[in-house]
């Protein structure tokens, strides 16, 4: 056996090769132990020049029966960049072939030159039944030429709206939505209707570990919604929302919990000017439970998470407790839409601020001005007055002294019991009987108030970030 021969046994990668008429096509097989559940094997393929197309199609053993592995590729340029330069798509466990080309790709994957040299299939095991997972991958290079040009972005608009903007005010929201760029059912333009029929301003794409959708946005978003860059970053510690990204740029998902790659990841988001949100830290799913980092360690919580339920529960009382320990983590909603019965817009997350653009939307879950609505047509308006006159709103710091005043005008909710509460929980109660409602309550201790409105059977309708307190003593 010669030396080439012995490497590709060492790998545990077998090889067998037909042609016919422009094409090449490769058998990879292998093996993947189940003690390599969680991480990431690279399967290595040559792609000669003149290549115009790239198929791969995989196939493992007892899949759906306790076997599950993900499926993405890095071209020539390489796997080892955090930055993903080489990266050219993941469909994780959603698609088992896809295809790349100059002008396009299969949905989840980047469609651009195929360049000559060492391509890598990633494969990510999942789940592993003892006898571990025997894969193979047929890679059909083709030389025939591929007709409709060199694939261009067409990116979502970067504003919406007046420029200069006008004054600051309250915009809807969803900033968890994914499409069939990922695992969803739906194209771009169904999500954009949808997100019309529920009365939103703006959303986010935040397709699983892949920026291909947010290059073709613009295809899709009308003159008055804006569609923000983001990815659902899905690691095996569980996932998190990296929003207002710049145009192409793509998160790693791999590091493990606890090691300076999650810390680079997030830098990579905020340096950006973007966001770091962790989502449903408490859903039930294979690593889908939040153990990637400290919850400090992020600028957000993703607190409701579509059709409101136990996990959501939990998560806010989560959220408390950092807010009680004086960490200014911000709460958001996101639907989660991958298909019915969700809906885009279920939550609504609401944000104030004077422009509908990424650096704006940023500005105003960094600044905690978000409130949180089960959907259309409610609302919520919740300010402190100090005894000198100043009003205060949702995210800022009350300045002065003596006695507060929390005033809630509610619309939507009428029959819901609102809440105001503090560091040590409820501070008052009282049940919504009209539409619109206002609410006063003047005695309020503590470094912070918020609100909380649910129904008599304990369901969330709406909830906001918290109002803080800085008492200035007189002189």
């Amino acid at each position: 056996m010669g030396l080439a021969a012995l490497a590709i046994a060492a790998l545990g990668l077998c090889l067998a090769s037909t042609a016919a008429a422009g094409n090449t096509t490769k058998v990879l097989t292998g093996h993947i132990n189940p003690d390599q559940v969680y991480s990431f094997v690279y399967v290595p393929f040559d792609v000669p020049v003149g290549t115009q197309s790239i198929y791969v199609y995989q196939n493992y053993s007892l899949k759906g029966q306790g076997n599950a592995c993900d499926l993405g590729v890095f071209d020539p340029r390489g796997h080892e960049d955090p930055q993903g330069v080489g990266f050219r798509g993941w469909s994780g466990g959603y698609r088992n072939n896809f295809t790349i080309t100059e002008a396009w790709a299969t949905p989840g994957y980047i469609a651009g030159a195929v360049y000559p040299g060492t391509w890598n299939v990633v494969l990510g095991p999942y789940t592993s039944v003892p006898s571990g997972i025997d894969y193979e991958l047929t890679v059909t290079l083709s030389t025939d030429p591929v007709p409709g040009g060199y694939f261009a972005p067409n990116f979502s608009s970067s504003r919406v709206g007046p420029d200069p903007a006008p004054a600051e005010k309250w915009y809807r929201g969803d900033f968890h939505v994914h499409t069939y760029y990922s695992d969803g059912d739906h194209a771009p333009s169904f999500i954009v209707d949808m997100a019309k029929n529920q009365s939103l301003d703006f959303f986010y794409s935040t397709d699983h570990n892949t920026q291909a959708s947010n290059l073709i946005w613009g295809e899709a978003d009308p003159a008055d919604l804006f569609v923000g860059r983001g990815i659902e970053v899905t690691t095996r510690s569980g996932h998190w929302g990296a929003l207002g990204l710049d145009r192409w740029q793509w998160i790693d998902f791999r590091p493990q919990a606890n090691t300076p790659g999650v810390d680079l990841a997030f830098a990579n988001v905020r340096e950006a000017g973007g966001f770091v949100s962790i989502n449903h830290p408490y859903i039930s799913c294979p690593a889908c439970n939040w153990t990637l980092s400290d919850f400090v360690d992020a600028d957000g919580i993703e607190v409701w998470n579509g059709p409101f339920d136990g996990p959501s529960n939990q998560t806010i009382a989560k959220w408390q407790e950092l807010l009680v320990a004086g960490n200014r983590v911000t709460a958001l909603g996101g639907s989660d839409y991958h298909r019915a019965p969700r809906l885009v817009g279920q939550p609504t997350t609401v944000v104030r601020t004077s422009a509908l653009t990424d650096a704006g939307i940023m500005d105003a879950l960094r600044r905690q001005r978000v409130y949180i609505v089960e959907g259309p047509g409610m609302e919520i308006d919740f300010t402190v007055t100090a005894a000198s006159g100043q009003v205060t709103e949702v995210g800022d710091v009350v300045a002065g002294s003596g006695a507060f005043t929390a005033e809630v005008k509610v619309t939507g909710m009428n029959g819901g019991i609102l809440t105001l509460i503090g560091p040590k929980g409820p501070i008052f109660q009282q049940k919504i009987t009209t539409s619109p409602a206002t609410v006063t309550h003047k005695k309020i201790e503590g470094d912070f108030v918020r609100v909380e409105i649910r129904d008599a059977a304990g369901s969330m309708l709406g909830l906001t970030n918290p109002i803080y307190f800085h008492q200035v003593q007189k002189s």
